[in-house]
């Protein structure tokens, strides 16, 4: 009797036949696989020891997409997950060095989204391109709350001479899920761009990435505009010009 009761307890849990079938069924196909069951291969190199099928369903009928899992549960602050994002975000910036920013902005704006869409702040970051339009760095220049973030000109310009940029693409997001620009974020980005005139430096695009889309103001027609620019410049100069006051978006 107490040998049968040894070898009960070494009994493996019926979890984990399940679980080696549906590695086996992944290799195999990974593709096939439907949402849930491969976060659940994946919640099982999180959590080896126990059955994740039921946090799995869960999950996604809470989030009701892997995006919404991945940047919007829980599980965001878990190790292995912050361990995903960084993999993800240096694959992605390396695809995004190998080729001119204008071929890649789709990838742009992927990484946008992995880096800063589940934020429960304003970010703002900054592209700083050559003239040939290729990526010198990335960075983050200011952090804000939930509805804006500061944005010095003068901290910006100093950066752009720093990398000898020749061209930036802004990108922010709104952590309120709309991308669409404020009034705010419409005219500081036309107060930038003539700031940045005299240091011939152009902005190429202003990303602003909200839950479910992006908003570019390249595509709308929001850049580059001489009457805007004009009517920019006035703006700047009514509220300082070159002193170092932060504009806010």
């Amino acid at each position: 009797m107490k040998e049968k009761k040894e070898k009960i307890g070494r009994e493996k849990p019926l979890y984990l036949g399940h679980r080696q079938r549906l590695k086996e069924r992944f290799l195999k196909s990974p593709q096939t696989l439907p949402d849930y069951e491969l976060l659940e291969l994946f919640l099982g190199i999180l959590y080896p020891r126990k059955d994740m099928k039921p946090l799995a369903k869960k999950l996604l009928e809470a989030h009701e997409s892997l995006s919404g899992v991945f940047f919007q549960s829980e599980l965001l602050s878990h190790w292995g997950v912050v361990c995903f994002h960084e993999i993800a975000r240096r694959l992605l910036i390396r695809k995004i060095r190998q080729a001119p920013i204008l071929n890649n902005i789709e990838k742009v704006i992927d990484y946008a989204y992995l880096s800063m869409g589940h934020l429960a702040q304003e970010e703002f970051r900054i592209f700083f391109l050559n003239k040939k339009y290729e990526l010198i760095q990335e960075e983050t220049v200011q952090t804000g709350t939930l509805d804006e973030v500061a944005l010095y000109p003068r901290i910006l310009m100093g950066r752009c001479l720093t990398f000898n940029a020749a061209n930036l693409i802004l990108i922010h997001n709104h952590p309120s899920g709309d991308p669409h620009p404020s009034k705010a974020d419409i005219e500081l980005t036309r107060a930038l761009e003539v700031a940045l005139i005299p240091f011939q430096i152009r902005i190429l695009d202003h990303i602003i990435i909200g839950k479910y889309a992006a908003f570019s103001f390249r595509e709308e027609g929001y850049l580059g505009k001489s009457a805007n620019l004009q009517k920019s410049c006035h703006a700047f100069e009514s509220m300082g010009g070159e002193k170092s006051a932060p504009e806010t978006i």
